[in-house]
């Protein structure tokens, strides 16, 4: 099969790249084992299982430890002020004095720190 690229970079269609190989039964992919599939309840040859079963989902802990980490994370950010008051009084009062500096080299790497933050995001979009 041949690929038509897409982008300058050559990757190709996703439409055209021949599927992945997938595993055998019984497989490891990370920590999941990768079970056949099962028919659903009610349909032909499934087993009776009741809809507690059928939806039953085990979340391990890693995932829980990362949830939890999240949940901190955006109540912290909910609890913060869109504008601090007392930063921007604190540089109000430099300002007036005439005893603010401007510091060149942070400001350029706030620069490049978006400019790279961008490019990234645009790179992982194509």
């Amino acid at each position: 099969m041949t690929t038509k690229p897409v982008n300058s970079q050559g990757t190709p269609s996703p439409l055209t790249m021949p599927a992945a190989p997938r595993p055998a039964e019984g497989a490891k992919v990370g920590e999941a084992k990768i079970q056949p599939p099962q028919p659903l309840a009610g349909s032909a040859g499934s087993q009776s299982k009741s809809a507690a079963d059928a939806s039953n989902v085990q979340i391990s802990n890693a995932g829980k430890g990362r949830a939890e980490a999240y949940q901190k994370a955006l109540d912290i950010a909910r609890g913060t002020p869109d504008i601090r008051e007392d930063r921007v009084a604190a540089l109000k009062k430099q300002i007036q004095d005439g005893t603010y500096q401007v510091d060149s080299g942070k400001i350029a790497d706030g620069m490049l720190r978006e400019a790279i933050k961008d490019h990234l995001a645009d790179t992982l979009e194509r």
